[in-house]
C-alpha cells in the first residue's frame, strides 16, 4: 500500500506540474499578427464583372487598383487568415485553391483561411464558366490569377507576423445605406460598423484596421469600364489617412443583399463614392479611437460544411446548366466569448441579418457581425416571404425559397457551438 501510494503521489505531482506548466504557458501566450496585400487587377481588356448591361465588353483602364488585403492573427493556439478581395465574388472552388496554396506556404489550416469578397461591380471578370453576360467570357488563366494573388496576400501577411495587440468594437454610419428591395416597403437597414484594430506591440501604433459594413459597392454604375474598388477603396484610403502611420485598412462587407449605398452628395459617381467612403471611414476611425487593445485573446472557430441543390426560379434561362449540388460552408469566429463573426456564402437579406444578430445577443455575445460573401458567392439569400413576393433579388436567387432559412439555421448552429460557456443554461 505504501509503495502504491508513493507511486500515485509522484505521478500526481508530475501530472500537476505538466498541467501548471502548460496552463501558464497558454495564459502567457502573446498575440502575433501580420498584414499583406497584392494587386488583383487583371490585364487591360479583361471584362469587368457585376452588371449585365455591360454584356461582357472589355475594360478600358484602371481607375484605382483592385486589391487583396490580408491579416493573419495568431494567439498561440489558433492562427487565422482573413483576406478581403475587391471582387464581385470568389466562389468556393476558388477559395479552396487559395487555401491550398496559402496553407502549404504558411502552415495555416485551410479552414482557418477566410476569403471575403467586397462585391464591387467594377472588379475583374472572366472568371465564371457560366453567366458570361455578368462577367464576360471565361478565361481560366484570369481565374487562376485572382486565386494566386489572394494567396500571395496571405503569404505576405504571414511573413510579416510580429507581436501585436487587438481591440474590437462597433459604431454606426447612418445615412449612407438604404433598403433597396421592393418588399417589404419598410425593410430594415443595419448601419453598424464593426471594427477590428490590430496594433504593433512594439510601437503601440495600429498596423491594421478592419471595418465591416453592409452596402453594395455599386455607387459606380454600368457605364463605367475602368477597374475600381468603388466606395470601398475610398473608405480604405480615407481611414489610412486619418489613422496615419503604416496602418492597412481592410474592408469586409456585411449582409448587403438588399442594401444599396445612399450616395447623396457629389457632382458625379466618383465624388459620390468618395463621399460614402469618407463617411464610413470617419465612423470606423471614431471607433478605433475609443478601443483599448490587449495582447492576448481567446479565439474559437467552427465550420459547417454542407451541400445544396440548385433550384433556379421559374423564369430563369433554361440554357444555364448547373451542377447537381454545390458544396459550401458557414463558419463562425469568436473572440474572447464576446465578439462573434459569422461567415455567409452569399448576399444575405437584411431581415435575416437582424435575425442572426439577435440570436447572437440571445446566446450571450456582446456583438455579432456578418461577413457576407465569405468563402463563396452563391447569390441572394432571402426570407421565404421576400422570395414569394417576386422581388428583383428573388428572380436571380438560385437555391429556392427555403435557402435563406437554411443558411440562417446553419448560422444559428455555428453560434450555438461557440456560445460563451459561462452563459449556457
Amino acid at each position: 500500500m505504501t509503495i502504491m501510494k508513493k507511486k500515485f503521489t509522484n505521478s500526481f505531482a508530475a501530472l500537476l506540474f505538466i498541467l501548471v506548466f502548460f496552463t501558464c504557458g497558454a495564459a502567457q501566450s502573446k498575440l502575433r499578427a501580420g498584414v499583406g496585400k497584392s494587386d488583383i487587377t487583371p490585364p487591360p481588356g479583361t471584362p469587368l464583372a457585376g452588371y449585365g448591361a455591360r454584356a461582357g465588353r472589355p475594360s478600358t483602364g484602371v481607375r484605382d487598383p483592385t486589391e487583396a488585403r490580408a491579416i493573419v492573427i495568431d494567439n498561440g493556439s489558433e492562427k487565422l487568415a482573413l483576406v478581403a478581395v475587391d471582387h464581385l465574388g470568389y466562389d468556393h472552388a476558388m477559395v479552396e485553391r487559395i487555401r491550398s496554396i496559402a496553407s502549404k506556404s504558411t502552415g495555416i489550416q485551410p479552414d482557418r483561411i477566410f476569403v471575403m469578397s467586397s462585391h464591387t461591380h467594377s472588379g475583374g471578370g472572366a472568371y465564371l464558366e457560366i453567366f458570361p453576360i455578368l462577367a464576360g467570357k471565361f478565361d481560366p488563366k484570369v481565374r487562376a490569377f485572382y486565386e494566386d494573388r489572394a494567396a500571395e496576400a496571405i503569404i505576405s501577411a504571414h511573413g510579416s507576423i510580429k507581436p501585436a495587440r487587438i481591440a474590437i468594437g462597433a459604431g454606426e454610419a447612418r445615412g449612407i445605406s438604404r433598403f433597396r428591395s421592393s418588399w417589404p416597403p419598410d425593410g430594415p437597414v443595419d448601419p453598424e460598423v464593426g471594427v477590428i484594430r490590430v496594433d504593433s506591440a512594439e510601437t503601440g501604433k495600429p498596423i491594421a484596421a478592419l471595418m465591416n459594413f453592409a452596402a453594395h459597392p455599386t455607387v459606380i454604375g454600368a457605364r463605367n469600364f475602368e477597374f475600381s474598388s468603388d466606395y470601398v477603396g475610398y473608405a480604405r484610403r480615407a481611414l489610412e489617412r486619418m489613422a496615419g502611420g503604416d496602418v492597412m485598412a481592410i474592408f469586409a462587407n456585411g449582409a448587403q443583399g438588399t442594401i444599396a449605398p445612399h450616395a447623396f452628395q457629389g457632382a458625379n459617381e466618383w465624388e459620390r463614392a468618395e463621399n460614402v467612403g469618407t463617411i464610413l471611414a470617419a465612423e470606423a476611425y471614431k471607433v478605433m479611437l475609443t478601443l483599448k487593445s490587449q495582447d492576448a485573446v481567446e479565439i474559437k472557430v467552427v465550420r459547417n460544411l454542407f451541400q445544396i441543390k440548385p433550384q433556379p426560379p421559374p423564369r430563369f434561362p433554361a440554357a444555364v446548366q448547373f451542377p447537381p449540388f454545390y458544396e459550401t460552408e458557414v463558419s463562425a469566429i469568436a473572440f474572447d466569448n464576446r465578439f462573434a463573426f459569422v461567415t455567409i456564402p452569399g448576399e444575405l437579406s437584411s431581415i435575416l441579418n437582424n435575425q442572426i444578430k439577435a440570436r447572437g445577443r440571445l446566446l450571450g455575445f456582446d456583438k455579432t457581425f456578418i461577413l457576407g460573401l465569405t468563402n463563396d458567392a452563391l447569390g441572394y439569400i432571402l426570407t421565404e416571404d421576400e422570395y414569394r413576393h417576386g422581388t428583383y433579388e428573388s428572380t436571380i436567387s438560385l437555391f429556392g425559397p427555403a435557402f435563406g432559412s437554411f443558411i440562417t439555421s446553419e448560422a444559428f448552429l455555428a453560434l450555438e457551438k461557440l456560445r460563451p460557456v459561462e452563459k449556457k443554461q
